[in-house]
């Protein structure tokens, strides 16, 4: 069977991603943020800091001017006060993009970082400093870079590598900090091993892999359904073929399925081969609860 796109298909992609994909470098960040654990002093002292992290994210132009905006959220929990006007926190970072031709989104990054401490001194700007570590404003640094990559590698082949660069230009400040987050660590989440992991030349399959799944699968299903489906089932044996060259607990690529597996669970929701759904466990065994459970609605 021939699943490539037509002609008029491939035109109207490659217009879409030229209005869409090529200048999506601005953000358009939520930020909500939780202070149930801290004192109502320190309530106080934070009362404006919500604001002002969305205002950083959304007002700093992180590449050309652009009408277009990456769709993210910032969830952060303040755990505990450290020190004066320091805190420590979690923070879950999502982004989502459009799926061209439809009205449905589709997750792109899905993160928990449990390892912020940061200091925040009331009505003092946040500045960009990209040769400066700042234990604030590095981490939105490298969140914002992060998102905005993975938004990249969507639209075009290997497309996210110099917003990938760049969160690892900030990891490489943070390293030398003694702040949480910032040091590698084997088998826990860290910033500096999850950039490490995504740029690892071994890996690039995967992120090869992911275009095919989001621009030659996704945004090409409500014009050539049976093809699109053909190439997003071709781009996840792809990755489960990396999943086995690398490392148990590579970041990278549970970041991926962390952030897709109900996707693709609801999108072989009605696939005609029931037996999609053990190929799927196979692929993505941290997640066969989601594709067992999906394979038993069918039954």
């Amino acid at each position: 069977m021939n699943t490539r796109l037509p002609a008029f298909s491939l035109l109207l992609l490659s217009s879409l991603i030229l209005a869409q994909g090529t200048t999506a470098q601005q953000l358009e960040c939520a930020v909500n943020v939780n202070y149930e654990s801290v004192s109502t002093t320190n309530k106080d002292l934070l009362a404006d800091f919500g604001a002002a992290v969305q205002y950083y994210m959304n007002n700093y132009p992180w590449g050309q001017d652009s009408d277009i905006r990456v769709s993210c959220n910032l969830s952060i929990f303040i755990q505990s006060v450290v020190g004066e006007n320091r805190y420590s926190a979690q923070v879950a970072v999502i982004s989502q993009r459009e799926r061209l031709g439809s009205e449905k989104n589709t997750p792109m990054v899905r993160l928990k970082d449990d390892s912020w401490e940061f200091t925040y001194v009331p009505n003092r700007p946040l500045n960009h400093s990209p040769s400066q570590f700042n234990d604030l404003t590095s981490f939105l640094d490298f969140y914002a870079f992060l998102i905005l990559g993975y938004d990249y590698d969507s639209y075009e082949s290997l497309g996210g590598t110099q917003w990938f660069q760049k969160a690892a230009d900030v990891a490489s400040l943070g390293r030398v900090t003694s702040g949480g987050g910032w040091q590698n660590s084997t088998g826990n989440f860290t910033r500096t091993q999850l950039i490490d992991d995504i740029l690892k030349p071994s890996l690039a399959q995967v992120r090869l892999a992911s275009y095919n799944y989001h621009f030659e699968g996704l945004d090409s299903l409500t014009l050539n359904p049976t093809g699109a489906y053909e190439r997003i089932l071709s781009a996840l044996e792809k990755i489960g073929e990396a999943k086995k060259k690398a490392e148990p607990r590579n970041l990278a690529m549970r970041a991926f399925f962390d952030a897709k597996h109900l996707e693709i669970a609801e999108l072989f929701a009605n696939y005609p081969d029931p037996g999609i759904f053990r190929k799927l466990g196979q692929i993505d065994p941290m997640h066969i609860s989601t594709y067992e459970e999906y394979k038993a609605r069918r039954e």
